[in-house]
């Protein structure tokens, strides 16, 4: 199970209601934050791991399907970063029941923006990053230093927890 907690904003344009939660994720990567964005005129869902700060970028729309369609992103992001199929799939398996609830951390939400802002840079003076798949942005992003994390980087942190054992609980 995964709880997903997007921003009051996301939730409006989902059309959901969102309530607090004592429940935790019991997949590797943790909740879920999420929050919607605009780039280059287009609509995007940013969702960002509580765990490792790994961000995952998603066409919004339909913004009610958005958790539903989280799990395959998450899958073709962790296959381009060639964590194990096992691996994979049991990621995937906590992810198969998810749980919308309000957002608890800060530090996340200020990621998320901080994460926002790196792409609106990138947009507006590059014309080339326009162009940039849902995959190429969260590439960007999850190579670039973030100061809360102890491996310094979301892909190597990612990588670092995906190559340990197995979760308890």
């Amino acid at each position: 199970m995964i709880v997903i907690r997007p921003t009051a904003s996301l939730a409006k344009r989902m059309k959901v209601k969102l309530a607090d939660t004592d429940q935790i994720s019991t997949g590797k990567l943790g909740d879920w934050y999420a929050l919607n964005i605009v780039l280059a005129r287009k609509q995007y869902i940013m969702a960002v791991s509580s765990v490792t700060r790994l961000a995952v970028i998603l066409e919004a729309a339909p913004y009610a399907t958005f958790p539903d369609r989280l799990p395959s992103a998450v899958k073709e992001l962790l296959t381009f970063m060639a964590i194990s199929k096992d691996a994979i799939t049991s990621e995937l398996f906590h992810m198969s029941h998810r749980v919308l609830a309000k957002t608890q951390n800060r530090s996340i939400l200020g990621t998320m923006n901080d994460h926002r802002f790196q792409l609106e840079v990138r947009m507006s003076h590059d014309p080339w990053g326009k162009f940039m798949t849902t995959l190429e942005m969260a590439k960007m992003l999850n190579n670039i230093p973030s100061l809360v994390l102890p491996g310094t980087y979301p892909e190597s942190v990612t990588k670092e927890l995906f190559a340990s054992g197995p979760i308890l609980g």
